[in-house]
């Protein structure tokens, strides 16, 4: 299974939802290549965002902002669109046989706290996808 998480950056939410979904998947003992992008990518991953995915043991080596031409979007067997942000921005995503919105919101202000609720709105969203897989 090949598996897409879109938003529009590709530096917090999607980023944090690939981390976690290659960690989980893999420790479900289920195959599947995971990758995310953003839209309109940024340049750099906000370090904010590394340090807690560290902090709560997700791998982090090689995660950065990617565009959607940089990966097999086209071969994606699900795609899920992490943001309403990126909804409006994606509507191509509607042709994919499988697709996911999760409507994950961003906080004005990025800080641990904020953070820490992110991702773990991110963790369970993937635990509940892990579910259906």
């Amino acid at each position: 299974m090949k598996i897409g998480f879109i938003g529009v950056g590709n530096a917090v939410r999607s980023l944090m939802a690939e981390a976690v979904a290659r960690k989980l998947f893999r420790e479900a003992l289920l195959n599947a290549d995971v990758y995310s992008a953003g839209v309109e990518p940024d340049k750099e991953v906000k370090p904010e965002v590394l340090e807690i995915l560290q902090r709560k043991g997700y791998p982090t080596e090689g995660l950065k902002p990617k565009s959607i031409e940089d990966i097999p979007f086209e071969k994606l067997d699900l795609v899920v669109v992490v943001c309403n942000e990126a909804k409006e921005k994606v509507p191509f995503v509607l042709s994919h046989k499988r697709r996911e919105n999760w409507g994950i919101e961003l906080p004005s202000t990025l800080n641990a706290g904020t953070l820490s609720k992110v991702l773990e709105g991110v963790e369970n969203n993937v635990r509940a996808l892990l579910k259906l897989v």
